[in-house]
């Protein structure tokens, strides 16, 4: 399952083309810089995007109810609008953790294990617009893809990226065999909450 996070960094290696000069040229020439055919990295720091949070009537009070009150505590205080899967098998036992910037939700049946990232961090690249997949996830563009029978859906929702992993018990479940699954567990999820809406009644 996805893990927290990562930094992107991007490599333009020079080196093939440098030795393939340094074959070619004529003795009499100058040696090369050797600074130039150190690799160009090309780096972003992170930049915390403005986050939308949907009102306090959309909160979705079954789902909060049935997370634990572990889980349900990690919720309110997350900095990212939490979105959870409305089965109720998967809010039966979840694992919701809340940091600065990020926030992560897990759980596991007997058949499927669901993960979802929720990220206000982004990277921009100077001269590298952002992304825009072909695909479409809560009416949003998606990016979806498929890796060692680990179904992912990303896309953009209030400001923040999400990511969901979608994974089956078995590798040859024909529940896993498209990316059905995912789509119909990405339409399902429900917002519960975060620091940026006040719930009347709740616990703090």
């Amino acid at each position: 399952m996805r893990g927290v996070p990562t930094a992107v960094v991007v490599l333009l290696s020079l080196s093939a083309a440098l030795a393939a000069c340094d074959q070619a040229a004529r003795p009499s020439e100058a040696p090369l810089d050797p600074a130039a055919a150190q690799p160009l990295i090309i780096t972003a720091a992170p930049v915390i995007a403005d986050v939308t949070w949907p009102p306090a009537a959309s909160v979705d009070r079954r789902a909060l109810a049935a997370l634990p009150k572990t889980a349900a505590r990690a919720a309110r205080h997350s900095q990212v609008p939490v979105l959870v899967p409305s089965r109720r098998e998967l809010l039966a036992a979840p694992v919701l953790v809340a940091k600065e910037h990020w926030t992560s939700f897990w759980a596991k049946t007997e058949s499927i294990s669901v993960s979802l990232t929720m990220t206000r961090l982004e990277r921009r690249y100077p001269g590298i617009p952002p992304f825009q997949g072909t695909h479409a996830v809560r009416g949003a563009p998606a990016l979806i893809t498929a890796n060692e029978g680990i179904w992912t859906a990303s896309w953009i929702e209030n400001g923040v990226t999400y990511a969901l992993d979608v994974e089956c018990a078995s590798p040859e479940a024909p529940a896993c065999a498209s990316d059905a699954l995912l789509r119909e567990l990405a339409s399902e999820l429900v917002y519960v909450g975060g620091v940026g809406v006040k719930i009347p009644g709740d616990r703090p």
